[in-house]
């Protein structure tokens, strides 16, 4: 049903203006926390960047921000699972995005792969829902190459180890057993998180380029959790990462 509106129908729902555009999205997969917003603010400002960031006028799209950098308008928008995403992303779609980039954390399901290594992934499995009903032959959601290409080709530059191979998505974190891990670990995935394959899928219904960018946050298959002792001391390597991840991601979408 809705599936079937325009975007010329979305537009004027959401109170947009006829000639509104996207250029590009760039995905936060994480809980809505307005410090992911100051963050952002404070990233573009340290980079010597000039931008604009507004707040978008229909109260649905409140947990994204329109990012204005010289003549190019971005979405950059925060969510937690692939339910919101997919709908804030189909929108983008609609109103014209030449790029989609996912960054946030993972969970390491390979041995070797540490804590602070960045994945990028070629491919991403869908243990859930939303992916469905934008692909409905395959649960196997794919990057785009070249576009996963050039986000490698920006961290190699930053002097990082990164890991390119597939991922899963599953979005109930909690629900994870160990088997599970080892299931995923033995069937070849490198890291499991949230978000990537409705990016991806979203992205491929509309003919348009995605990738993702994700550090690793814990390995799973090494026993290293949220719950470790050690995961609280390395926060302030994770927001180091997190800007590494804008810094490319941003660049990219500007190129």
């Amino acid at each position: 049903m809705y599936k079937s509106f325009t975007a010329e129908q979305y537009k004027k729902h959401m109170s947009l203006p006829d000639d509104y555009r996207v250029d590009g999205v760039l995905c936060y997969g994480t809980l809505y926390e307005e410090r992911m917003i100051v963050e952002l603010q404070e990233f573009l400002e340290e980079m010597g960047i000039k931008f604009e960031l507004n707040y978008l006028a229909n109260p649905f799209l409140r947990f994204a921000r329109e990012l204005r950098i010289g003549d190019k308008k971005l979405w950059f928008m925060i969510g937690y699972g692939g339910a919101w995403i997919s709908e804030y992303l189909h929108f983008a779609c609609l109103f014209g995005s030449k790029k989609n980039i996912l960054v946030g954390s993972c969970g390491g399901l390979k041995q070797g792969i540490q804590t602070g290594d960045f994945v990028i992934p070629i491919s991403s499995f869908a243990e859930e829902s939303s992916v469905r009903l934008y692909n409905r032959e395959s649960p196997i959601q794919y990057a785009d190459e070249q576009l996963s290409d050039s986000l490698k080709n920006r961290l190699a530059r930053e002097q990082v180890d990164v890991w390119c191979g597939p991922l899963v998505t599953c979005q109930a974190m909690l629900g994870e057993t160990e088997d599970d891990v080892r299931n995923w670990s033995a069937q070849g995935y490198y890291a499991v998180e949230m978000e990537s394959s409705t990016v991806f899928a979203v992205s491929k219904h509309f003919n348009v380029p995605s990738a993702a960018c994700m550090y690793v946050a814990d390995n799973l298959i090494e026993q290293h959790t949220a719950l470790s002792d050690d995961f609280a001391i390395e926060h302030k390597a994770r927001e180091q990462k997190r800007h590494q991840q804008l810094k490319i991601v941003i660049q990219e979408l500007l190129a």
